[in-house]
């Protein structure tokens, strides 16, 4: 399989980012590299036939949504940045595509799984070793907000870093410093580039690094998997309660209680509620700093459904809504809504809903099946990382996404990987699917939202 390098050095750049860390590799658009190398590689299995040209039960409404996105973009954008975002969509897109299509046999999957969860396992050993060490005073980046660099001065309070040996006219931070220059926010472990929150570095370890492991853990056993699996586990965990992250938290439980749920029935229930007692007294953030966060939220919440009102149809534009509000919507849903109107929050919708679909009926119509035993463990781990992602979206903006898009390509990677054994198998996405996805939309949007809000005081 040709495409399969590109795919995994796609996923590992993707995610760690290492032209960050080593400003040397910026010097070469590794990004286009590999998504070129990936190409390549998918023609060539074609020509081969080592792959089969046939499309995924998503494709179909993943196009549609970059129609009206570059639709709605082209309308709206202003052209001086217009190139730039559709160069950014096109790249999760085509990480989307490739993923699902050139991914058409169990061994490819469980190869580019294994890519994205050694490369989650990275991003935790990473946000572990940073809340262990030291901290040291960080110089803010007045030019990209959140980011800064460390100047080697230790510290224990962010006062002491203004002296003799500070930047005049500089800012600092007290943080800790971690491997490759990273530094936490506000005492929480956190990444660069697009995991630089805290939130997302906690859901990104959590689906794509503790689910999988479990997956490979429960397809191996013995006692060096079992071992492995609960040392990586925990692991997250500890990293996770180094983000602070709440949702983090709700993330983690929801992914072990599917696993937990499947493999012990109610048995594995009640453990899981057991354990996610001591889990939540571990405590996310608290106090008055929280607080304002939650209220900061609601605030952008408000101001996603006050665009929509404005303009139900196309909304106000991909990636616009931080021009009409203070702050990102903090709500993938919302922010589809707000930026992308009616039409699009549909669209976006549906995708969520046929790559959810794709491992539950996995799941379902191969209960029974003799020898669908690694079908069966790739879709309760999709399964298991949707329910965490879903959840989590109810407070990142994480539309665009590239974890998002490359589990839209996940799941329509194990929807190839079965029909290449068994042809006969589809998953569709009949008018009752759209009705239901619809039905959903309205609810949120005339309902669900607004009563929360108002029940709030916003």
């Amino acid at each position: 399989m040709f495409a399969i390098p590109g795919i995994c050095a796609l996923i590992v750049f993707v995610l760690t980012r290492p032209q960050e860390a080593f400003p040397l590799l910026q010097r070469i658009p590794f990004l286009y590299v590999f998504c070129g190398l990936a190409i390549f590689g998918f023609v060539v299995d074609l020509k081969l036939r080592l792959l089969r040209p046939s499309a995924v039960p998503s494709v179909p409404i993943a196009v549609l949504f970059l129609v009206w996105l570059v639709a709605v973009d082209a309308a709206i954008t202003p052209p001086d940045t217009l190139v730039q975002r559709l160069i950014e969509i096109s790249v999760v897109f085509l990480l989307y595509i490739i993923t699902a299509h050139a991914v058409q046999g169990f061994r490819t999957l469980q190869l580019v799984a294994a890519t994205t969860m050694l490369a989650c396992l990275f991003l935790t050993s990473v946000g572990v070793h940073q809340g262990l060490a030291p901290l040291g005073c960080v110089m803010l980046d007045e030019a990209h907000p959140g980011e800064g660099l460390p100047d080697g001065r230790g510290c224990v309070i962010s006062d002491d870093c203004y002296g003799a040996d500070a930047e005049p006219g500089a800012e600092y931070e007290c943080e800790h410093v971690g491997l490759f220059g990273t530094t936490s926010v506000e005492g929480r472990v956190r990444y660069r580039g697009e995991l630089q929150d805290p939130n997302e570095l906690a859901v990104t370890i959590c689906i794509g690094g503790m689910s999988f492991v479990l997956a490979f853990a429960t397809r191996r056993r013995g006692v060096r998997a079992t071992v492995g699996g609960a040392a990586a586990v925990l692991l997250v965990f500890w990293c996770i309660v180094m983000t602070q992250s709440r949702g983090g938290q709700l993330v983690f439980l929801a992914v072990l209680g599917i696993f937990f749920a499947r493999k012990l029935g109610w048995k594995g229930i009640v453990a899981g509620a057991a354990f996610g007692l001591v889990v939540m007294s571990l405590g996310g953030r608290s106090g008055e700093t929280a607080n304002e966060s939650t209220e900061l939220r609601y605030e952008a919440w408000r101001a996603g459904l006050d665009m929509f009102h404005s303009s139900p149809l196309y909304g106000v534009g991909h990636r616009m809504f931080s021009l009409h509000h203070d702050l990102t919507a903090h709500n993938s849903y919302v922010l589809v809504m707000g930026e992308l109107g009616f039409v699009g929050m549909v669209l976006w919708l549906s995708m969520i809903y046929i790559s959810i679909k794709i491992p539950w009926q996995a799941m379902r119509d191969l209960r029974h099946e003799p020898g669908a035993e690694v079908a069966r463990a790739w879709a309760l781990a999709l399964l298991a990382s949707w329910v965490g992602l879903c959840i989590q979206m109810m407070f990142l903006s994480f539309a665009y996404h590239t974890v998002l898009w490359l589990f839209l390509g996940l799941s329509g990677a194990l929807y190839s990987s079965i029909r290449r054994h068994k042809p006969d198998w589809t998953v569709q996405f009949g008018l009752r699917d759209l009705a239901i996805v619809a039905a959903i939309c309205v609810a949120f949007v005339t309902v669900i939202l607004p009563v929360f809000l108002r029940l709030k005081g916003f």
